[in-house]
């Protein structure tokens, strides 16, 4: 038996594979840290709202006149030290809820962070399921016709062994 036929083996490779897409789930998950600057916090707040007249577009993409203004009303609260969501809550009460380019965290709009993790989770348990069936279910078993034929070919291959005698 080979390395990689050892049941060990398909084992330990199975909990790399594992590791391998926890690491990269919680890699993809966390940010490089809080901006660093005034002008960082600015664009990171901007690229989270809409332009109010630009179609698919951030506000920190845009060109347009209210673009331009939401980026100056950004930026001057947060030199008065106002935290990202009240900046957000502020703009979202002047231009409408429909400016938010992300969902809140909490109620129904919380869901849409839920229900992809609760997805996966269900699809690796489904997975696993599966994969423990498929090494708990034998994959032939013989029937007694093929009983009966290897025991007539054992006795075939024991009376041709047995040297005839006078």
């Amino acid at each position: 038996m080979s390395v990689l036929q050892r049941p060990a083996f398909r084992r330990w490779s199975w909990f790399a594979i594992a590791a391998l897409v926890l690491v990269s789930l919680v890699r993809a998950g966390t940010t490089e840290g809080s901006p660093r600057t005034d002008e960082d916090r600015v664009l990171a707040i901007a690229s989270t709202l809409k332009c109010p007249t630009c179609r698919s577009q951030s506000v920190a993409d845009s060109d347009s006149a209210a673009a331009r203004a939401i980026r100056v009303d950004i930026a001057r609260r947060v030199a008065d030290g106002q935290s990202a969501d009240e900046i957000r809550a502020a703009i979202a009460a002047t231009y409408g809820d429909d400016v938010q380019l992300v969902p809140g965290r909490s109620g129904w709009a919380g869901l849409v962070w839920v229900l992809p993790v609760a997805g996966l989770v269900a699809a690796l348990a489904a997975v696993a399921a599966v994969l423990a069936r498929w090494r708990r279910t034998p994959r032939t078993r013989a029937s007694d016709e093929d009983k009966a034929l290897v025991e007539a070919a054992l006795a075939r291959a024991h009376r041709r062994e047995r040297p005839e005698g006078p």
